[in-house]
């Protein structure tokens, strides 16, 4: 990594480390944002996507890339809090950005390959392996799903992508789950149509916007709260061989799933956000809407699809995948922000991913050129150095956060990555990482 590049990330890094300021900055008013008509404080000290577990998973790295500087030093002053938090409130729930999951993996980036933190991470395994049952029993007698069931940020997507750090230690967990997978993935009878057991009823709906677009209910093929993220599971458990019946098949009901309803025009093939009922119907998508991110849009489907295609030896998922993140690399619709969700870092990090995979280059200079569009986001004035940046009903607005998912934790692990390539696995948070 370049001194300047460096000393950029280094720089920032220590200025998270001042608890106080922070804190003060995150808790800011003009920080909060409205959801509905709630105004609500992203900002929790316990999560992985706007608290303390990022700012761990960041020094984990720093301390491995860098062992000398006593980034493992802040990690640890960060990693107590947490404890302290825990034992004061509790457990939160399992999921990877608000809950157990998180924080194993904030302490799994600290832990120098597991020698520390060896009973922190034990307790947070067996606490995950206690309650997932429980939780699964109650998702099971659901007739339909919320995404938020099975999705990568607050579902069992994202708790298998931590569980399978552990493959032998938290088998049950992972078996448990693809069962699961395997049995929302089963038609389900709805008026005069079959419907895969993956498909949001209105009422289940996130927000009333979701309602309004999609009256008659969607299939969400987002990474972050759909489908992909589920593919990517599947994936990964078998190549740890760790399989259940139907698995394979399973792999393929989504993949072709993508494949069918891919958006096609005169620039090519890409995907959207979602399939409403009557696309699903018809056996084509009509709405073009989309974003090329991690979290919506071809970035996230088309690395689960390359994933899949590998899994299964299927060179028409590959092929689709290659072109189709080729396309969004250069096209980057909707993209304004430097954070990782929905932003620069995550398009750069699948692009850099994809070049891990199949060894194109044109993929690596995409992450490169990417990153040097990141570092145009930096400014010196501003407290962390980077800021999220939402655009809403015709206004921006620009928010200081320092978590993984859209603070300048993401954004900084990211530009190490692509740099140094990446030493902890705080990418599985993203179910982005090599098994």
């Amino acid at each position: 990594m370049s001194i300047s590049m460096k000393a950029l990330v280094c720089n920032l890094a220590k200025k998270l480390s001042d608890y106080e300021n922070m804190k003060r900055i995150v808790n800011h008013p003009s920080n909060y944002i409205k959801i509905g008509n709630k105004t609500i404080n992203p900002f929790n000290e316990l999560s992985l996507s706007h608290g303390l577990p990022a700012l761990c998973a960041l020094y984990g790295e720093l301390g491995e890339q860098y062992p000398d500087e006593g980034w493992d030093l802040l990690g640890h002053q960060y990693i107590k809090k947490i404890g302290e938090q825990m034992n004061q409130h509790g457990f939160p729930s399992l999921s990877m950005f608000t809950g157990l999951a998180g924080i194993g993996l904030a302490a799994v980036c600290l832990s120098k390959g597991g020698k520390r933190y060896q009973n922190f991470i034990s307790t947070i395994n067996q606490a995950i392996e206690e309650r997932i049952g429980e939780m699964i029993e109650y998702l099971k007698q659901k007739p339909y799903p919320n995404m938020d069931d099975y999705d990568a940020i607050s579902g069992v997507a994202g708790i298998a992508s931590y569980c399978l750090l552990f493959p032998q230690e938290m088998k049950k967990s992972i078996t448990l789950i693809l069962k699961y997978i395997i049995d929302l993935s089963q038609d389900k009878q709805m008026e005069d149509i079959n419907v895969p057991g993956w498909y949001i009823p209105p009422k289940n709906a996130f927000s009333d916007t979701e309602r309004r677009k999609w009256p008659s209910g969607f299939f969400n093929i987002g990474l972050s709260h759909g489908i992909p993220a589920l593919l990517i599971v599947l994936c990964n458990a078998k190549k740890l061989n760790i399989y259940v019946d139907g698995q394979d098949e399973c792999i393929q009901r989504i993949a072709d799933f993508l494949m069918k309803f891919q958006i096609k025009d005169e620039n090519g093939s890409y995907w959207g956000t979602h399939v409403s009922l009557e696309e699903y119907k018809n056996g084509s998508v009509l709405n073009k809407d989309t974003r090329d991110a991690w979290c919506y849009g071809t970035p996230g489907v088309a690395y689960s699809l390359l994933i899949a295609g590998k899994t299964l030896n299927n060179q028409s998922y590959i092929d689709c995948a290659v072109s189709g993140m080729k396309l969004a690399s250069k096209r980057l619709y909707n993209i304004f922000s430097p954070s990782f969700c929905h932003g620069l870092s995550g398009v750069a990090y699948i692009c850099n991913r994809f070049y891990e995979e199949t060894n194109i280059s044109d993929f690596k200079e995409a992450a490169c050129k990417l990153v040097d569009d990141i570092i145009k986001f930096y400014n010196e004035e501003f407290p962390f150095g980077f800021k999220n940046i939402e655009e809403s009903e015709g206004s921006t607005k620009y928010y200081d956060y320092v978590g993984l998912i859209d603070g300048t934790a993401g954004i900084l692990l990211t530009i190490l990555a692509i740099q140094n390539s990446k030493k902890t696995p705080w990418d599985c948070a993203f179910l982005l990482s090599e098994v």
